[in-house]
Order: C-alpha cells, then structure tokens, then sequence
C-alpha cells in the first residue's frame, strides 16, 4: 500500500469508524470525548516527495481525502514526508497490525480535537522530528511538521529526535507521552513546543 492510499482511503474509513466506537461508548468522559471530535474543524495538507500531496478535511465528525486545498477551513498542520520515509512509516504500521487493534479507529478519530485547535489557535511552530533505531537498521524517517501553517518546513525553528522503541513503549502502555517528551533529543528553541505539548497532555478541566 502507497502512502497516499493510505491516507486517501484507509484513514478516512477508520476515523468513521472510530467516531462511530466514540458514539456508542458508555461511562465517564465518553460524551465529552465525542464532543471533542465533533467539535473539530479544519485541514491538513500531507506532502510526500514524488507522489502529490493529500489533504485531510474534517467537520462534523467526519474525514474526506482530497487533493486540492479546500476553501473555507483553517489549515491546522502541514506534514512533509519524502517518499522513502511515508513508504518506510506505512510499511511498519501494517507489519505492527496495529491497524487491527480493536482501539485502532477511536485513536484515529481522537486525533481530531477541538479542544486541541483552540490551544494552537494562533501558534506557528515549525520543526522536524526524526525517528531514529528503525527495526531492520531501515534509514531514520524525517517527518517536517508546521503547525498553524500551511508548507511543511524546510527550515526548521528545532528538531525532535526520538526512538521507535520509545514511541512502541508509549503505544503499548509502558510509558507516558510526558515520559516521551522527556526523551526527546532536541536541537534549537523547542521551549513554546514543549510547553504547548504539557498543555494539551493535561486532561480537560471539569464542566
């Protein structure tokens, strides 16, 4: 599977289906977590050297693949990938089967949030982060990510190196995203970065 078809039809229908876990979800925080995702609104741009770039809509608690800028959203993030990383990163999420994991689409449909957009509205932050110590010795991925802007950078403000194992250790449970944060290994200015990342970890206050 291509990285674009990955991102044109796999993840649209696994947000669908997440949303659709969200809403039949029963307990505390359920409603507020749906909320959340039904509150999103916006679009990013995914560019992937040599094939085209992808452009994710959300509103209404639905996702659309497209390849034209779309009128009348905000672009929230902007991601840059070359075509040996997207191919690299798609091919380990297949053989992980995380796909499969029965949590798989609610993650997907969480990583659209309100409550989110609202703490980035205004922020520009622009960086790279680096995924080092790939099974197989595979090259490192480089991800370039722009937040609050619509070109994924060149240059970026810093870059965030991080191990595959440590982000297996944060999807399997054995560490925290703030223990993550704390392995980072950063070059340039991430202070605003990471500040902003505390902030959007702390659990949404109580209505």
């Amino acid at each position: 599977m291509s990285a674009t078809d990955f991102f044109t039809n796999v993840l649209p229908g696994h947000f669908a289906k997440g949303v659709e876990a969200l809403r039949a979800k029963a307990g505390p925080g359920s409603k507020e977590a749906l909320d959340d995702v039904l509150g999103s609104k916006g679009a990013v741009r995914l560019v992937i050297e040599g094939e085209g770039e992808t452009w994710l809509v959300v509103e209404d608690g639905t996702m659309r693949a497209q390849t034209s800028r779309p009128e009348g959203y905000t672009v929230r993030m902007a991601f840059g990938f070359s075509g040996a990383s997207a191919e690299e990163a798609v091919k380990l999420l297949e053989e992980s089967g995380r796909m499969d994991e029965p949590e798989a689409p609610a993650r997907f449909a969480r990583s659209a949030s309100a409550r989110a957009e609202k703490l980035l509205a205004g922020q520009k932050i622009e960086f790279h982060v680096i995924i080092k110590d790939l099974p197989d010795d595979r090259q490192d991925a480089v991800v370039k990510v722009g937040i609050g802007i619509d070109t994924p950078p060149e240059k970026p403000q810093f870059t965030a190196a991080i191990s595959f194992d440590d982000l297996e250790d944060m999807r399997e449970g054995d560490i925290t995203p703030q223990q993550v944060l704390g392995r980072l290994r950063l070059t340039g200015d991430a202070s605003r970065a990471m500040a902003l990342g505390m902030m959007l970890m702390q659990p949404p206050a109580k209505k």
